[in-house]
């Protein structure tokens, strides 16, 4: 760039020097006459009067523009060191946030707001440092004037949400959630709070409708979204039972099977309305299916009622008959060993428990394994001892939810400990977390999950 200017220049002054020659070579007079006045002169002369002044003009424009606009200039040089300020104490308001110094994070915050005139960029910092400094009165009032403005409604939105989960105030934090997903149903964390709210709620309905949007919306997976449709499909067949609809709840529950055989909740709920309308080799033939994919031992005993068989020795044959649908799985061995023991076959029982024990037998079996031969009045000894491996054996299979890690006795559709809708699964943890017994009705928590240990490679899937 240099070189290009100075190339510039040089052509400029060559071209001057031409010029001067050239009038040199060819001189002349001019003469004027104005008002009784007579000029003579050099055309050269003449001609350096002329650009001189063309200069003396521009430069006395020059200088009256300058003299004229100082003001403006000047006052528009203030207000833009204003704003460098205002976002300097914006920035350094949002690391005090990031560093959780709520003190710091407001007084940057309440200098921010002095030195800009866009209250969009500092409510955000005003309400998390109000936040911080546990001010819920200045927070609620930040995400309040959030709503006003249409870029940053959502973020209000969002913290007005937070707020309403610590409250525990469910139904203000689902209205808002409505709200939130209307402006954005492509958000991620949009899609899955509201589902769970409602489905927390007993909505059913309205979070398939949820659940259906994020699926089109790519925001659910395919394979995520059909198991929980069928679970939410498991629901309200509960519900049309609840309310005298047994075909519309046998509808349900077909469709809740067919699309996730494989979740043990849908396979039982078949099951159990089949059995209740008379359709018992249906509902054993539902069973089957299931336990071939997803064995649990809630099913025997549907699989045994809807036999119809009492007798304890021919019990045995229905039951192989279910686990040679998946013989090779724990359930199958140890529902053998169980049948095994109600008829009296002691060293079938034994056979059975030892092929599910393996190398590490899990808790059931050494309990079982006592049992047996405490029944078959055995060496008193080989009772003790399975009972002293109870302590160091490796946990059975529970309902685990895969979102927190807690632990239920029972399934449940919504996780009791973290809230979130179809995520108790069965499989054996390396080691447990907090029991939820059956009884213990504990009101689902809304807002993010407690941190929990780290869940181990799951051994089984539900």
């Amino acid at each position: 760039m240099t070189t290009l200017r100075t190339l510039i220049w040089f052509v400029v002054a060559a071209v001057a020097m031409l010029g001067a020659v050239w009038l040199a070579e060819r001189p002349g007079n001019v003469t004027a006459e104005w008002q009784g006045w007579r000029l003579d002169t050099s055309v050269g002369a003449l001609l350096v009067t002329v650009v001189v002044l063309i200069l003396v003009s521009i430069g006395g424009w020059l200088l009256y523009r300058s003299i004229v606009g100082a003001p403006g200039a000047l006052l528009e040089g203030w207000g833009e060191s204003r704003r460098r300020r205002g976002y300097r104490e914006l920035t350094q308001g949002l690391a005090a946030v990031a560093a959780g110094d709520g003190a710091e994070a407001q007084k940057h915050a309440r200098k921010a707001e002095q030195l800009l005139s866009e209250p969009a960029l500092t409510l955000l910092l005003s309400a998390q440092a109000a936040q911080l400094t546990g001010d819920r009165d200045g927070a609620q009032r930040a995400f309040n004037a959030m709503l006003e403005d249409e870029q940053m409604a959502f973020l209000g939105l969002r913290g007005l949400i937070g707020q309403a989960l610590r409250d525990g105030d469910q139904s203000k934090a689902l209205a808002l959630a409505e709200r939130a997903f209307k402006l954005r149903p492509q958000t991620p964390w949009v899609v899955h709070s509201l589902f769970d709210m409602q489905a927390q709620t007993g909505h059913w309905r309205e979070a398939q409708a949820t659940l259906e949007s994020g699926i089109r919306r790519k925001v659910v997976t395919q394979d995520k979204g059909r198991t929980l449709k069928a679970l939410l499909e498991v629901e309200r067949s509960r519900e049309a039972e609840r309310e005298g609809r047994m075909t519309d709840a046998l509808t349900l529950a077909r469709e809740a099977f067919g699309l996730a055989p494989e979740r043990i909740a849908a396979t039982q709920r078949l099951a159990e309305l089949q059995i209740k309308t008379g359709d018992k080799k249906k509902a054993m033939r539902t069973i089957e299916r299931g336990w071939a994919v997803a064995p649990h031992p809630d099913l025997v005993p549907l699989y045994l009622e809807a036999s119809d068989e009492s007798e304890a020795l021919r019990r045995i044959g229905v039951v192989r008959k279910l686990a040679d649908q998946n013989p090779d799985d724990i359930e199958s061995h140890i529902a053998l060993a169980q049948a095994s023991l109600d008829a009296g076959l002691w060293g079938e029982a034994r056979r059975q428990l030892e092929i599910a024990a393996g190398t590490n037998p899990p808790v059931r079996v050494c309990r079982l394994m006592a049992e047996v031969e405490e029944r078959a009045q055995s060496d008193p000894a080989k009772v003790h001892d399975w009972l002293a491996k109870v302590a160091d054996a490796p946990a059975d299979r529970s309902w685990r939810c895969t979102a927190c890690g807690a632990h239920h006795e029972t399934w449940r559709p919504v996780c009791e400990s973290c809230g979130a809708f179809g995520t108790l699964q069965w499989r054996a943890p390396g080691t447990y977390g907090h029991i939820l017994p059956p009884e213990v009705q504990a009101a689902p928590a809304l807002s993010a999950p407690a941190p929990a240990p780290a869940p181990p490679p799951p051994s089984a899937g539900a």
